[in-house]
């Protein structure tokens, strides 16, 4: 898509702001973050804004996740996650500690019935290499119009240069199941090869029988 295309269609919808919990992802000294990445978000003809904080501990990652539900993030309807994960979990902080790792099970607790008309994104290693049935209960459970992450592990700037698609991508198109189906239809499109080479999967709320 040109960037005269990416202007027009974000003229006629309305922004999605991105909510970003990130973790350390080395040593102090350390310079790696998708803060820069946020940043080329906003200021693209996109014009995204997003929220970034970091998290190194369980109980921040309570209080940030209980922080985005609130009326007042309504405009950030997108969580993205970027943390250090393996199945069904993600981690940050010192990987050794028992305490450096919260499931799925935990995370649907908190964001239960929250999420109406919201995305939850997993940018981290091999969290969602889960079953379909169990990404279909946490979308129940919490409300959300999707899911999505990757299975394995994965190259940390590729990933990141995926997650800079998918965001994109969501401006483009309404808040609503169809909208998200649109979106997966897209990526899968343009960036087909990408998505199988990372795993990359993304669920979708399913039409109550």
């Amino acid at each position: 898509m040109l960037l005269r295309d990416y202007t027009l269609v974000h003229a006629r919808t309305k922004v999605r702001g991105i909510f970003c919990l990130e973790t350390d992802w080395s040593e102090v000294r350390g310079m790696t973050s998708v803060q820069p990445m946020l940043a080329l978000l906003k200021s693209s003809p996109l014009g995204v804004p997003f929220v970034h904080r970091h998290v190194v501990t369980a109980d921040a990652l309570d209080y940030y996740l209980k922080k985005w539900t609130l009326r007042a993030h309504d405009d950030f309807p997108l969580l993205y996650l970027a943390f250090h994960g393996i199945e069904g979990e993600v981690q940050f902080g010192d990987l050794r500690r028992r305490s450096a790792r919260v499931s799925l099970d935990r995370i649907e607790e908190l964001l239960r019935g929250r999420c109406e008309g919201r995305v939850i994104h997993f940018g981290s290693c091999g969290t969602l290499g889960v079953s379909q049935r169990r990404l279909r209960r946490f979308i129940d459970e919490t409300g959300a119009l999707g899911v999505s992450g990757y299975e394995k592990d994965i190259d940390w700037v590729r990933s990141a240069m995926l997650d800079f698609t998918l965001f994109s991508s969501i401006q483009q198109n309404t808040m609503t199941v169809p909208g998200m189906r649109a979106v997966r239809r897209r990526m899968q499109l343009r960036q087909g090869r990408e998505i199988r080479a990372l795993k990359f999967r993304m669920a979708l709320r399913e039409p109550r029988s």
